[in-house]
Parts: C-alpha cells; structure tokens; sequence
C-alpha cells in the first residue's frame, strides 16, 4: 500500500507559502477570496489542500494561481490579490515559472500515489511475454525526439505565433503516433506526450524515449547511465551515425545510389531498450532509436504491432531468457520509403541483457 509522503508534502508546501513566503502571514479566508474573485472560495477549501490526510487538491489552475500570487509581495497589496500573468517583470517571471513548476510537479506526484495506492497491488501475474506491464493508471511520459529549429516548419517555431503548432515541434512522427496510439489502444489511461525540449518532464517516471541521442537528449542520458554493451555513436556533420556491437564492430545502414546521384536507404538499423530508470530503480525506461527515422519507427513498431510483437518478445527470449531488462539491435526493413514491421527471428543483430 502506498503511502501519502507526496500528498502531504503538497500540503505542506501550500500551507508554507500561505504561512511564510511573505512577511505576513496569509489568512486563509484572505486566499480563499483572492482566489474566487467576485465568487469567494470558502476557507474550507483552503484548509483542505493543506491537510495532506484528505484525498482532495487544488486543480492545476489553482495552483497557477498560488504560484502567482506568490511570486511576488505586491500581490499582497492593498489586499491579497492575483496579478496577471502579463504585468509580471522579469525578475517576478523568473520566481513565478520556478514556483510553477514545483507546485504542478508536487501536484502530479500526489495524484500519482493517490492513483497508485486506489489501484492497490495487481493480485495477477504479468504473463513472460507482456512487456507493456505497467499499471494501466500510473504515470507514463512518451518523449519524442525534437526538430532543431532551422527544420521545423514556421508555425512550431515561436509559441506566441497565432498557428502555433507543438506538434510540429517533434521529429519521428511516424514513430510518436505509432507508440502513443498503440499505448493508448492496451488501456493505459494516464498517458503524457512532450518533446524532449520541453519542460515538466518527470524523468523518475516510467519513460518511452523516441529518437536518437543526436535529437533527444533524454535519450543520450539515459544511454550514457544505462551504459549498454550495445552503444550508439555519434559522427560529425556529414558521416551517418552508426552502432556498436558488444565486440566492437560498428553495424551501420545500407544506402544505394539511385539515379541522378542520388541515395537512397534500404535498411536501417533499430535498438529498443527496456531497463530499470537510472533516476529511479522502481519505474522503467523505455528508448527506440534507431541511425535514421525507419530505425526508430522500426524500434516503435516491433513491440507494439499485434501479433509480430509477441513474436518478437519470444525471440529476445531466446536471446536473454526471462530477463525482462534488455536492448535489441536489429535490422530495419525500408521499402520504397515503408517500414514494414521488423521479425526480430530473422533480423537481429545483438540481443543482451541491461541493468
């Protein structure tokens, strides 16, 4: 059964700021009206976010809110008031996107152990073979790789652009769309997406990292803790990346020239992982990533397609045993620009245990 140390340590984070953040003390029917405006939150409500041994918090729009209201001490003037998020000057800004942050992270993490401890132990076995375990209500972050800037189309450059579109922002589409929609189809119902540039990314969760480490740092972190037999190299501008097996050789894709000089790539290589998570041994990490684009949709593919996924789970059975950490390399398949789903008995390269 879980306990309630993150709950209460929300709690108690409210009740502080409200107590100390400021030289006088905050009453709470004080935040209580500066919250609801013309409309009055009752101070029962106040008091209730700051009791750590009652299942209710404040919505993440609130917490916005104490995070503006503590941002700064002219908040407090003449009456305890919210200001708006566009009068705030830099130094205010700065305060406020911290005091958001950590409020929002504390949030989440007391409504995960409220999750966890109403979900209670599963009394099933996980069959040998499942490898998308987890608890169905548990936090899992899905993070794509990310576009440098000189390739995303206008519209995902700047946030403010009226057509902004974050999406744009992510790289391996294929593979995002490919993991998120086969996650959300196995029933896992508190899902996040971000890109690996964004904010706000609970890396002590259960992770599924999208993409290499060239655009997807979190990957490149991971790989370097993980420290894997099977590495990913980095070359520069103008050498393709490649992998090395745990004897050393490198595994590199097959490109032909076509016509009117041009190249064209016929078999990319993939690498899925499944290991402990390095910022935290209780929850997991996930990484498909691959020297091109076919190598991460591959990767993304080969353990979620029905059918072919199971049989690719027997073959790194074969490989490792019940180990239910390990990293695959294999070949990827690319036809006339399609990746088809990649049979891990006929394709892969290494298969060896990790953590």
């Amino acid at each position: 059964m879980a306990g309630r140390s993150a709950r209460r340590q929300l709690a108690r984070r409210l009740r502080d700021l409200r107590e100390g953040a400021f030289e006088d003390k905050v009453k709470q029917d004080e935040l209580a009206a500066a919250f609801g405006g013309r409309k009055p939150l009752s101070t029962a409500a106040i008091s209730t976010w700051e009791n750590g041994e009652i299942d209710k918090r404040p919505s993440e729009a609130r917490i916005i809110q104490y995070a503006l209201v503590f941002s700064t001490p002219s908040s407090m003037r003449p009456a305890p008031h919210i200001p708006g998020e566009s009068t705030l000057d830099d130094s205010t800004r700065a305060r406020y996107d911290e005091l958001r942050t950590e409020l929002l992270t504390l949030r989440e993490d007391a409504e995960e152990e409220a999750r966890i401890e109403k979900a209670g132990a599963r009394t099933a076995m996980v069959p040998a073979d499942e490898i998308w375990h987890h608890d169905r209500d548990v936090k899992l972050f899905v993070v794509a790789s990310e576009l440098p800037i000189d390739q995303r189309p206008p519209f995902a450059r700047e946030k403010g652009a009226f057509n902004y579109s974050r999406l744009a922002r992510y790289a391996d589409l294929d593979a995002f769309f490919t993991m998120f929609n086969s996650l959300t189809k196995r029933g896992y119902r508190n899902l996040s997406h971000r890109s690996a540039g964004e904010r706000s990314i609970g890396t002590a969760r259960n992770l599924v990292l999208l993409g290499g480490p060239a655009w997807n740092p979190l990957t490149r972190t991971m790989l370097h803790l993980l420290d894997l037999p099977i590495q990913q190299s980095l070359q520069p501008d103008g050498h393709p990346d490649h992998f090395l097996r745990p004897d050393g050789s490198p595994v590199l894709p097959t490109i032909i020239e076509v016509g009117d000089g041009g190249h064209e790539i016929i078999e990319d290589v993939g690498l899925f992982v499944r290991a402990p998570n390095p910022m935290n041994p209780e929850t997991d990490v996930t990484i498909c990533s691959g020297i091109y684009t076919p190598g991460v949709l591959g990767a993304a593919l080969a353990f979620t397609y029905p059918g072919i996924a199971h049989e690719n789970v027997q073959a790194v059975r074969e490989q490792v045993g019940q180990a239910s950490a390990f990293a695959a390399l294999f070949r990827v398949k690319v036809v006339d620009g399609r990746v088809p789903t990649p049979r891990l008995a006929h394709e892969i390269i290494d298969c060896v245990p990790a953590g």
